[in-house]
């Protein structure tokens, strides 16, 4: 009988982990949270680079730098030097998503380091991070693959600065990451993300009550190396779940740069992307974000100058080629016998009207306590009128069984208020 012949395949070479820290300390830090079997050499930061020969000459190696605390600007520079000396090496930041060390995050981010390693993390997580970096060189973007999942877009325009836009956006955003939060064991690609663009500049992290070091500024400069592990570690993320990108309160409020890879990159990690555009004139809106969006919704108040602006957004926006279906109107502060109703403005307009939203005085003193309105009243008629806007940017929403929409919405988020993943 013939012998059958099985070819084996041999294991790959172990992966050399290299770490240049200021002191030895790290290196037995690491090796605790490594997967069994993994060891790092620790080198001291003011060593030669050319020590790395040895190491690569064994099989793969990639470089770790100590991006902890008062280590990050040595790091930057021995990183720029080894991006010139060994453009193919992998390089991998060390450092913490802890409130003491975001800023060392941010820094490895704007040192071009595409790979971070998050002591935060997992076992199961560092070693993903550290077998990316091995297989792919530093260089070479973590692009989607083609015909991967991509988030809906959708903005949020409001037509004059002041008609609530960026309250709106917020609470809209952390009710949407309550209703999609993914269920244990499933994926993280159902949060949500707001990316708030609006003027005045910073609103969004002023309402939410967080803080953030990584703004949308930084996100453009390094839009091909946006993946899930960047997200994970540098973008601020709000205690119910939603995800922020903003930018820095005191902004110029000038043209925003065109976002069109960003958009890409995000869009390729969350289920849904939030934009908020309050405040800012359509004629400042880059063309690719109104050509990319799923949908655009219009954010105005029955105040007679609002309505005049809507019309000159309007014209604008028909000028373009961007009047078109994905357009739907949110009237906000509307209280009856107020002038026109919302119907008849939308009538007036020819827009379909998505949402009317009636006068909250409790949204202001929430904001002035830092809270939102789902803090202090989450049955409070302003969120149960955001039930519309809802159910667009989660169609997977429980079904309406047995109560009405609003009821059957209204139950299921006070059962998820606030619950992390």
């Amino acid at each position: 009988m013939a012998a059958t012949l099985q070819l084996l395949h041999p294991r790959p070479p172990p992966m050399t982990l290299v770490l240049y820290a200021p002191a030895s300390h790290l290196a037995a830090l690491l090796e605790a949270r490594l997967p069994v079997g993994m060891r790092v050499h620790w080198q001291d930061s003011a060593a030669p680079p050319g020590a790395l020969d040895v190491h690569r000459r064994s099989g793969p190696c990639v470089v770790l730098l100590d991006y902890l605390r008062g280590a990050a600007q040595a790091s930057s520079e021995l990183a720029r030097r080894l991006q010139r000396s060994h453009p193919d090496l992998p390089l991998v930041a060390v450092g913490s998503t802890s409130s003491k060390e975001e800023d060392g995050i941010v820094a490895a981010v704007r040192a071009g380091l595409r790979d971070i390693l998050d002591l935060e993390a997992s076992t199961a997580e560092i070693d993903a991070v550290l077998r990316r970096a091995a297989a792919l060189p530093a260089d070479v973007p973590d692009m989607p693959a083609p015909g991967a999942a991509k988030a809906r877009l959708i903005l949020l325009l409001g037509v004059r600065a002041g008609v609530g836009t960026s309250t709106l956006a917020t609470h809209l955003g952390v009710m949407a990451q309550q209703l999609a939060a993914p269920r244990a064991g499933e994926d993280d690609a159902t949060d949500t993300l707001l990316v708030d663009l609006g003027q005045p500049a910073g609103d969004a992290a002023l309402y939410l009550n967080v803080d953030s070091q990584f703004h949308y500024e930084d996100a453009l400069r390094h839009a091909n190396r946006i993946d899930a592990n960047l997200v994970r570690t540098v973008v601020t993320r709000h205690e119910g779940g939603l995800h922020l990108l903003g930018q820095p309160a005191g902004g110029d409020g000038g043209t925003l740069a065109d976002p069109a890879v960003l958009m890409q990159r995000l869009r390729g990690v969350f289920g849904t992307v939030l934009c908020d555009l309050g405040g800012v004139p359509v004629r400042q809106v880059p063309r690719s974000l109104l050509n990319g969006a799923d949908e655009i919704w219009l954010v105005a108040d029955p105040a007679i100058g609002t309505l005049v602006s809507l019309d000159q957004v309007l014209k604008h926006l028909d000028a373009i080629g961007s009047r078109d279906a994905r357009l739907q109107l949110v009237i906000n502060r509307h209280h009856q016998g107020g002038g026109l109703g919302p119907a008849q403005i939308a009538d007036r307009f020819g827009l379909p009207l998505l949402a009317a939203l009636p006068c909250c005085e409790r949204l202001r003193t929430s904001a002035n306590h830092g809270h939102l309105l789902l803090h202090d009243a989450p049955r409070a008629p302003y969120l149960r009128a955001l039930a519309p806007l809802l159910a667009r940017l989660c169609p997977a929403a429980p079904p309406a069984r047995p109560h009405t929409p609003l009821e059957t919405l209204m139950r299921f988020l006070d059962s998820r208020q606030w619950k992390r993943k």
